[in-house]
């Protein structure tokens, strides 16, 4: 059996303990402090990504794709949909024309593609967290939709890490992530569960039972599968953690890492299958 590495435990708490409630705060305050502070954090995730690549000794648009990802983060907060389009558009001809002027005219593909790549992951899936917020707004439940996704992502990863760490022996892929395992898994599953029945029968009546088997389901499985895919990332960069920044948990982008991916898939459940009874 695994145990827990009590440091690192220590510092992981700290930092959840201070840092979650600060941003939910600002997530129900909303208003320009709330976007202010969203594009700062897809920022510090697009930094973080480049910096990656700079480790696997690529060489992206670092400061193109960073402003890239933070003005995608911006319009998408506006809701504006030809300006996405206009700024899509604008990049992949500003980074395949200025590719021309690269001295060393190797592996342009790869800068090319890496560097978009970048602006999708964070900005794109990031940029959600903003469109979750504005599409609360229009509802009668705004003031407790908002904190249904990152209630249950975040249990399903603390509960995935906890009963991982006690109890995990049946490793998923082992040779991206030895760490996390089917019974960490399913802890996370249950943990996840269990904090949206408790909100459906406190403060979300326009919830079902089937509609918080569906959102820990997506809470766990797509959670997992952007932790996976961070993980890979790092693996082939051949580092641990991206950057030291929040205790216990690494980077900005290791901590976002499941919510980019479950995220999405929570706004467009609320948009396709809840917005008639809200």
């Amino acid at each position: 059996m695994e145990k827990l590495n009590e440091s690192n435990l220590f510092f992981r708490l700290l930092t959840s303990i201070t840092f979650v409630p600060f941003f939910m705060a600002i997530f129900n305050y909303g208003s320009f402090p709330f976007l202010f502070i969203i594009l700062g954090i897809i920022g510090i995730m697009a930094y973080e990504f480049f910096y990656l690549l700079r480790a696997k000794s690529l060489k992206p648009y670092f400061k193109t794709g960073i402003l890239a990802s933070v003005i995608l983060g911006l319009i998408m907060y506006f809701s504006s949909a030809i300006f996405i389009y206009f700024l899509i558009t604008s990049l992949i001809m500003l980074i395949t024309v200025g590719e021309l002027k690269r001295k060393n005219g190797g592996e342009s593909i790869i800068y090319m593609s890496s560097t978009m790549f970048g602006v999708i992951y964070t900005g794109w899936l990031g940029g959600h967290i903003l469109l979750i917020r504005q599409f609360s707004e229009s509802t009668l439940y705004s003031e407790i939709l908002i904190y249904i996704p990152f209630l249950m992502i975040w249990l399903a990863d603390t509960g995935a890490f906890f009963i991982g760490s006690l109890l995990g022996k049946h490793k998923i892929i082992p040779q991206i992530s030895p760490s996390k395992s089917y019974e960490g898994l399913f802890g996370g599953f249950i943990f996840s569960f269990l904090s949206g029945f408790g909100f459906m029968k406190i403060w979300a009546p326009f919830l079902s039972i089937f509609d918080v088997l569906i959102l820990a389901s997506i809470a766990v499985i797509a959670g997992l599968c952007g932790d996976l895919v961070e993980s890979a990332m790092k693996r082939d960069a051949n580092i641990k953690d991206i950057s030291s920044l929040l205790p216990g948990h690494g980077g900005v982008l290791d901590r976002f890492d499941s919510i980019l991916f479950a995220l999405p898939l929570f706004y467009y459940y609320f948009v396709f299958s809840l917005r008639g009874r809200l």
